[in-house]
């Protein structure tokens, strides 16, 4: 009798046994399954936003001084989520958006003074981030459109149309002119949020040497979302 009831003992303890690895062996499929929802996911989102700080700006070297012609305004199209056109209205500013490679610490620039360019490794509007959109103040013989930026005053609103045509609207809080020797030290601060609120920096140097890479100051607006 105890021999039966030590065998039916054993049974229990094994069929308990492999329920317990069955149910654990489910636990790590869907964890797994999670794991690898959660990260395609993220697939499309540059990592850069949390790793990369900017710490200097590209040389604009030999930008186009070409017109943008209307057509050629009207049919610009990026991603649904991303930056489409930067409108300034003090400025009578209605530009075309590029987006930037991800590949430095350093801010890119755009090829054509008449054209804004986004640092990629930033946020896009409505993510609560930080925005960083670069332009040029001028070419060869040219103004670019970032030529007035240090015109701008707080209060004034810049907006942002994104692929999808939603459009989002920032109000100027602070203009800031650092000269380029503190760029290590002043630009990193511009990848942080105003008070918790997604922030836009418009940022442009102002070219007054001679050398055609230097630049002897840096042109930071910053906005938030209204």
């Amino acid at each position: 009798m105890a021999l039966k009831i030590n065998r039916n003992l054993q049974i229990i303890l094994k069929i308990i046994g492999w329920a317990l690895l069955i149910a654990l062996i489910a636990c790590m499929i869907k964890i797994l399954v999670w794991e690898r929802q959660y990260y395609g996911t993220k697939s499309s989102e540059t990592r850069a936003k949390a790793d990369v700080v900017i710490t200097g700006i590209e040389p604009a070297e030999f930008p186009s001084e070409d017109e943008i012609s209307e057509a050629d305004l009207n049919a610009y199209q990026v991603e649904a989520k991303k930056p489409r056109y930067l409108d300034i209205e003090r400025l009578n500013l209605h530009i075309r958006i590029k987006e930037s490679i991800v590949n430095s610490e350093r801010l890119p620039v755009p090829a054509n003074i008449h054209d804004a360019m986004w640092y990629a490794g930033s946020g896009r509007p409505g993510e609560n981030s930080t925005i960083l959109i670069s332009g040029l103040s001028k070419g060869a013989t040219k103004k670019g459109a970032f030529a007035n930026l240090d015109s701008l005053e707080k209060g004034d609103v810049v907006s942002i149309e994104i692929g999808q045509g939603d459009k989002y609207e920032y109000e100027i809080q602070e203009i800031l002119i650092i000269e380029a020797t503190e760029a290590v030290s002043k630009l990193p601060s511009v990848q942080r949020r105003i008070d918790d609120k997604e922030t836009l920096s418009l940022i442009t140097v102002v070219k007054t040497v001679t050398e055609r890479d230097s630049y002897s100051s840096i042109v930071i607006v910053r906005a938030t979302k209204k």
